[in-house]
């Protein structure tokens, strides 16, 4: 895995996401359907992620992970300021308003401690999977050497049963305030590393 400094990964990073989201049910609510706003959408949490020394791509550039560490998040002004324009000009103020609502409410569910796996995207025109098995050993190995859990979540039916194939536990569920959605919350705890 490599983090995503220069302006090809970037735009890289976003052309895996945007694929990936372009119909995710727990954005498009947000954002509506307009493919244009995507990408500004999304650029908003690459940027927050980078922010937070957590934008990765894999080594052949067919994934995306964005994966940092809830307890040590950060922010600068610069973000601050993507976020204003994301939540009036993108989500528009009402949908904004109740994004912010939707966030404070994860929030009560999510823990304050550990690893965030919070978009994971492979590129799905290319076969096979050695992307996606790339991003999980990354994601697990950094949990078992800090000896902290991995967080995801997901709205997505499919993704759900990944998740639980790959080895996280589900640990709590929540209906969409405004969608007609279910959010699911999943853990993998680290293994053990005897000392």
């Amino acid at each position: 895995m490599q983090t995503i400094k220069t302006p090809f990964e970037k735009e890289r990073a976003l052309q895996i996401l945007e694929k990936a989201f372009h119909q995710s049910p727990g954005i498009i609510w947000m954002i509506g359907e307009k493919q244009k706003k995507i990408k500004s959408f999304l650029s908003m949490f690459l940027m927050e992620a980078s922010v937070n020394d957590g934008a990765y791509l894999t080594s052949d550039n067919n994934g995306v992970v964005l994966f940092f560490q809830l307890q040590h998040q950060r922010s600068s002004l610069l973000l601050t300021l993507k976020k204003i324009y994301v939540l009036l000009f993108i989500m528009g103020l009402t949908r904004g308003l109740q994004a912010i609502k939707y966030k404070k409410m994860i929030d009560e569910i999510r823990p304050k401690q550990g690893w965030f796996g919070w978009l994971v995207a492979t590129d799905s025109s290319v076969v096979g999977n050695v992307a996606a098995y790339e991003i999980k050993n990354f994601m697990f190995q950094s949990s078992d050497d800090s000896q902290e859990p991995v967080f995801v979540e997901t709205t997505v039916p499919r993704v759900r049963t990944l998740y639980q194939k790959a080895g996280y536990i589900e640990y709590a569920s929540m209906k969409h305030p405004w969608q007609n959605l279910d959010i699911w919350f999943f853990k993998r705890e680290p293994n053990l590393i005897k000392k």
